[in-house]
């Protein structure tokens, strides 16, 4: 998470000052308003307070969180509680301090309590402002779904404003922004893309300055889910010379930068890649995208031929993020990409591990667990994972890497009707999408057999620049267990003896013992006690 709320856009939030000159970026300077608020506290004018509050609300928070604090403290707690705007200003005021985190989700529990009381009085712009922070604060602590109602909320809110009532809230799209960004890390990709779009519809068409954070975000889901026409789309857009490279480069820009490397990549460009990510201007330790770039500087060095520094680099920033590092959300984010740099350091039995503890289900799980599959040869798992992944629903990525993979195992047995309409299914997915990298994600002798399928059905040019041979290292297929030899040695869990085998297998106890010593020989074993050990460490049971 950042060590500030990320409300801002070209704002950073890095504690240390490590972006100099960077860190209050001309846009969100406004002392002016921070002197008019000191003066109204003085007299104890609120209502004055108020309307500046809900005038520079994102600005304020973003870039004079200690001054406000430091304006609020010595108010009565009855004081803040009954202006809930005050009062949630205040809160988020200590989120910025690493060690006050707790106080300031308890100040703003207790002011959201009394908001909710009273939420029939309040005005709808306090309503959208403290819903819409609300999202924010779990967001940031870590439990976005615990913020899908204040999120929607905020949004209702916002749709419900009167021309008048916007002309009073001065950042309006940069609040959508923040809802949709909420949205995204709930899950909710659908919502959040429709509330980003409302938030640029907001921005000034002749001066759309605060409408950078929604453009920069849509351009990165896009990218992420495998939409690169969209994608593109939206980095031009960010590219245009109403924003600075500053807001291209800071928080706000992070997405509109991991787009672009994502754009490069699937021209296996890694050089402009690398170039977008290392103008990302914060910290990788304290940013709440560290995951989204953690997973583009990995495809850089697995693009690059370096998956042994790819996994480097993942596990030190895991270590270095600590328990956020650890948490299951986390590691359910990570596996997809730990999966396909396992297979590209040639272990798919380490990806499978992965990939069972920490994927769980839904359709990017069959996916991958499919591509594991296709390495290890048990081409109905593949088959049947690939069925399941379109029962569950896939983005435009998933569904690219579901097809060639599809493709990749059905063409091991012998071209088809089924497989040329395949080849053209995925063709058309790929030259829609404007992706490639999916080609190159199974083994090198399947990329050459779905080459000559795509040539087969005319469109050869769906693969020409893209690099000779795959990412993913050669696996030895001899070493692998066939299916039955599969089900034989999870038959060896139970029990020892070859005729119970032999009996629940409905085979013969010679067929079993011929099983048994191929097992053991594939895991370097001489005994059941030995192949259980070996097999459950390689995720084979």
């Amino acid at each position: 998470m950042e060590s500030t709320p990320a409300l801002g856009d070209g704002q950073t939030s890095d504690a240390r000052g490590r972006e100099g000159s960077f860190r209050n970026p001309p846009e969100l300077a406004v002392p002016a308003t921070v002197q008019e608020i000191s003066d109204a506290v003085a007299i104890e004018d609120y209502d004055v307070v108020m309307d500046l509050l809900r005038a520079e609300w994102f600005a304020l928070i973003a870039a004079h969180s200690d001054e406000l604090r430091e304006l609020l403290r010595d108010l009565p707690p009855a004081d803040l509680q009954s202006r809930p705007l005050l009062g949630f200003v205040y809160g988020l005021s200590f989120f910025g301090l690493p060690h006050h985190r707790l106080r300031s989700a308890r100040i703003l529990l207790s002011v959201l309590r009394v908001a909710h009381g009273r939420k029939h009085e309040l005005p709808a712009i306090d309503r959208a402002l403290i819903r819409a922070s609300e999202a924010v604060a779990y967001r940031l602590l870590g439990r976005p779904r615990l913020g899908i109602r204040s999120a929607r909320a905020a949004v209702r809110a916002l749709d419900g404003l009167s021309d008048d009532q916007r002309a009073e809230v001065g950042d309006i799209p940069r609040i959508y922004s923040q809802i949709g960004t909420s949205f995204y890390y709930a899950g909710n990709v659908e919502e959040a893309l429709g509330t980003l779009a409302k938030g640029y519809a907001e921005a000034a068409p002749e001066h759309p300055h605060n409408g950078f954070g929604n453009i920069s975000m849509l351009a990165g889901i896009h990218a992420l889910r495998g939409d690169m026409g969209s994608a593109a789309r939206y980095a031009e857009l960010a590219r245009d010379d109403h924003w600075t490279d500053v807001q291209r480069s800071m928080y706000s820009g992070t997405f509109y930068r991991l787009a672009e490397a994502l754009i490069a990549l699937e021209r296996f460009d890694t050089a402009t890649a690398r170039e977008h990510l290392a103008s990302m201007v914060h910290d990788r330790d304290t940013i709440e995208f560290w995951v989204e770039i953690a997973i583009v500087e990995a495809w850089t060095e697995l693009v690059d031929g370096r998956p042994g520094e790819a996994i480097a680099r993942l596990d030190a920033l895991v270590a270095r993020r600590g328990a956020e590092g650890r948490s299951v959300d986390a590691r359910h984010r990570l596996a997809g990409i730990r999966g396909v740099i396992h297979l590209a350091l040639g272990d798919p039995h380490a990806a499978s591990v992965a990939l069972r503890r920490d994927l769980g289900l839904g359709a990017d799980a069959h996916v991958q667990r499919a591509r594991v599959a296709l390495v290890l040869g048990r081409i109905d798992t593949v088959l049947s994972e690939s069925r399941r992944a379109v029962v569950a629903g896939l983005s435009a990525r998933s569904e690219a890497e579901r097809l060639t993979i599809e493709l990749a195992a059905l063409l091991r047995a012998a071209p088809s009707t089924r497989t040329a309409g395949l080849a053209r299914q995925l063709a058309a997915v790929l030259e829609h999408s404007g992706q490639r990298l999916a080609l190159v994600l199974i083994p090198s002798s399947d990329l050459e057999r779905v080459r000559r399928a795509l040539a087969d059905v005319g469109r050869d040019d769906i693969a020409q620049n893209i690099p000779a041979r795959s990412l993913l290292l050669h696996w030895e297929d001899e070493a692998s267990l066939t299916e039955r030899e599969a089900v034989v040695l999870g038959e060896l869990v139970h029990t020892s003896s070859i005729k119970a085998v032999a009996s629940a297998l409905f085979v013969s106890s010679n067929t079993v013992k011929s099983q048994v010593r191929s097992i053991y020989r594939k895991l370097g074993v001489t005994n059941r006690e030995d192949a259980i050990a070996v097999a459950r460490g390689r995720g084979l049971l």
